[in-house]
């Protein structure tokens, strides 16, 4: 599939933070055939092409001077131990023993580091489900040769 990360590039590079992570959002359920679902589920990811994984990370990573984006989303996992809490409460997704509603989230660079990408992993605007982030760090590390 043939996908133009122009308009992704675009968002990012003026700061427009929600925008970019609805289109991030967009382009990996379009990457994984999920569109019609509207979420991913674990074994979605592995669809996912290290082309495509590495572009938009690459550009999360670039626009925001490593404050979001998939590795340092994947550097938070492993620091945290592979666990979901502890994970949801570094990002900025968990907050008073609860899980924050996408509506809630902070879509500017005072949120905390990893914070975004987060539509990824919502089922909906009231749902998150981020089973998927345990495939997140391996995915990387085979395509991107990186190690957390």
């Amino acid at each position: 599939m043939n996908i133009d990360y122009a308009p992704l590039e675009n968002l990012l590079t003026l700061n427009k933070w929600q925008s970019a992570d609805e289109e991030t959002n967009s382009i990996i359920l379009q990457l994984t055939n999920r569109v019609d679902a509207g979420w991913l589920r674990e074994e979605d990811f592995a669809a996912l092409s290290c082309f495509d994984l590495e572009t938009i990370d690459e550009l999360w990573t670039n626009h925001s001077q490593g404050h979001f984006g998939f590795t340092a989303q994947s550097q938070i996992w492993k620091t945290v131990e592979e666990n979901y809490i502890k994970f949801g409460l570094s990002v900025g997704w968990r907050l008073n023993h609860q899980w924050q509603k996408y509506s809630q989230l902070k879509f500017n660079l005072e949120a905390p580091p990893g914070h975004l990408p987060a539509a990824p992993f919502y089922k909906s605007s009231d749902e998150i489900a981020i089973g998927w982030a345990a495939s997140l760090p391996s995915k990387l590390i085979d395509c991107l040769n990186k190690s957390f």
